[in-house]
Order: structure tokens, then sequence, then C-alpha cells
């Protein structure tokens, strides 16, 4: 197997961290979208208390940079503190601009976006549901105007 086709494998796995569907009972939403290249995520969420959120699903229509991203996403927290939330999507930009060395401690995180690393163009996929994410307080806690 080549090396190409062993990352749309791991890539494959990667996705399967998130829990691909819209939860049962009464949720929030945020939606991001690439318009160069339509990708689209869904975080389904609920808040809990002021300070945190929970997701609880995901959905949408992404590239497989994009949707293992997504993948990470829900595998490295299901929960976040709100405050939180630009430092997450940062520390993804300042790793691929170059700093290693501010990069969460996840390995095969870490691996994902050394692969993304060498593909500059697709950065927007990769950092997409990271920015969704932070839609959630940039959006007056409305996530749905």
């Amino acid at each position: 197997m080549s090396s190409e086709n062993n990352t749309y494998q791991d890539f494959l796995k990667w996705k399967s961290y998130a829990h691909w569907q819209k939860p049962l009972g009464s949720v929030l939403e945020v939606s991001g979208l690439n318009p160069l290249c339509g990708d689209e995520v869904k975080l389904y969420y609920l808040e809990e208390g002021k300070d945190q959120i929970k997701i609880l699903g995901v959905s949408g229509d992404s590239c497989s940079i994009c949707s293992a991203s997504v993948g990470f996403l829900f595998k490295q927290q299901s929960k976040f503190q709100k405050n939180n939330l630009l430092f997450y999507l940062n520390e993804r930009k300042k790793f691929l601009e170059g700093d290693e060395t501010s990069l969460f401690g996840d390995l095969e995180e870490i691996t994902f976006f050394r692969n993304v690393k060498s593909h500059p163009s697709r950065y927007r996929c990769a950092l997409l549901p990271w920015q969704t994410l932070l839609k959630i307080i940039e959006v007056n806690h409305d996530p749905r105007s």
C-alpha cells in the first residue's frame, strides 16, 4: 500500500473519532463554511453553565482533511471552556505556521497536522472545525444568527 493510501486510511480513522449525527432532543448548533471549496461543518452542542460547552455531535459535507480535523475536535475534548476557544484555534494555526513547540500533546493529531503542513492550500480545510467552534462565542451566544 502506498504512503498516500496509508494517509487516506488514517484520515478515515481520524474522522471516525467524531459522533457524526445530530443528537436527539433540543441542542444548539453552529455552522462553518469554507466558500473556496464548499466544506461545511455543523457542531451540535449544549452550554454547561456560562463557561463551558459540550459537543454532542457533528455533521456536514467536507473533504477528508476537514473531516479528520472534525474527528480530532470531537476526540480531543467534547467539553470546551469558552474562554479557551480562541486558544484551541490559535494553537493549530501556530503549528501550521511552523511553531511546533506550542502544540497540544496528541501524537495522532500532530501527525495529522504534519501531513497538512505539506499542503498549505489545505490549511483552511484543517482549521474550519476549530473556526466553527470559535463561532459559538463570536455570534453573541446565538449560533443561529
